[in-house]
């Protein structure tokens, strides 16, 4: 390589630790005349060893500060250049709210035995704290989807795990009522099995959980339908002379065999789902409204069909 490739290779860098060293050797030069003495500016403070009883809930303030020291020429510059950092053991925590005065033991990348350490600036720093907590807490099962249609629920999908072991800062854990599976698509189930499913751990910040994922069993069966017959539509709040059309409607049912047999046919009900006041508003106005019907009284995993989603309404007699 030539002499101008050696020169400008990484001019930028090679210039900025020139600067520094210049205002290193200025700066000292400058100090006192009873001894070498600098000021090394932006020295991190940090926590560690911390009690696992709390934690921080925020950096140390102020996190950075100005450390002055004293020793030869060669061995403050080298200080310098070695990025010391003040690391405060905190194996010990007695309240939430802390200044401590910074130690010259706490600062680590420099030689003590060569390199005095004077002074800091500021010479305390303040840490919040806040106990560190563990408790059990119920998982919950999220299927989504639907099954392929040839096949049905049995039963809830269920999780081998009914609580997890929640650890954190009190005011993280303490609103936290449960901790979610991953989404489970029903979608791409083709028979009873076990599958693992990871626990949904997005948004719990510095919240950990144990264990981290879960078996979830889903018991399915092939889909059957049962035609139940026709049940009376029913509306409650219908005036004394309004007639409903058709005034029975043919109801199926779709599910497990082991869910059809279990349904309490008795409370299936076919009923109107207009508001009363706005039917009688159109039957007056137009002579009849055509309203929507719904199925109620199923069970989670049975579902229901009815012949015709409408029926009219219309008052007896001649209009």
């Amino acid at each position: 390589m030539s002499m101008t490739g050696i020169v400008t290779r990484n001019w930028r860098l090679k210039i900025a630790a020139l600067a520094l060293a210049v205002l290193l050797w200025v700066t000292i030069r400058l100090s006192d005349q009873g001894g070498s003495r600098l000021t090394i500016p932006d020295v991190e403070v940090r926590v560690e060893q911390l009690d696992p009883g709390w934690v921080l809930t925020g950096p140390p303030s102020p996190a950075r500060v100005e450390m002055t020291v004293t020793g030869p020429y060669g061995e403050l510059l080298r200080a310098a250049l070695a990025k010391p950092e003040v690391v405060i053991p905190l194996e010990t925590v007695e309240q939430e709210d802390l200044v401590l005065g910074l130690a010259s033991e706490w600062v680590r990348n420099v030689d003590r035995t060569s390199v005095g350490i004077e002074e800091f600036a500021p010479s305390t720093i303040r840490l919040l704290l806040e106990r560190n907590i563990e408790v059990e807490i119920p998982v919950s099962v999220r299927p989504t989807g639907r099954l392929p249609d040839s096949l049905a629920l049995v039963g809830e999908p269920r999780a081998n795990l009914l609580f997890v072991q929640v650890e954190g800062p009190a005011s993280a854990v303490d609103p936290l009522e449960t901790v979610f599976l991953q989404p489970f698509d029903l979608g791409g189930v083709t028979g009873s099995g076990r599958f693992e499913v990871g626990l949904d751990t997005a948004g719990l910040g510095r919240v950990t959980v144990k264990p981290l994922t879960a078996m979830l069993s889903v018991d399915v069966a092939p889909r059957q339908s049962w035609v139940l017959g026709e049940l009376p539509v029913e509306f409650p709040e219908a005036d004394a002379d309004w007639v409903i059309d058709p005034g029975v409607l043919e109801v199926t049912l779709f599910g497990a065999e082991l869910q059809l047999s279990a349904i309490d046919v008795e409370g299936i009900r076919v009923a109107v789902t207009a508001d009363a006041a706005s039917v009688r508003l159109e039957v007056e106005r137009n002579g009849e409204a055509r309203v929507p019907v719904g199925l109620s009284g199923l069970t989670r995993w049975v579902e229901g069909a009815v012949e015709a989603d409408s029926v009219t309404v219309r008052r007896a007699g001649p209009p």
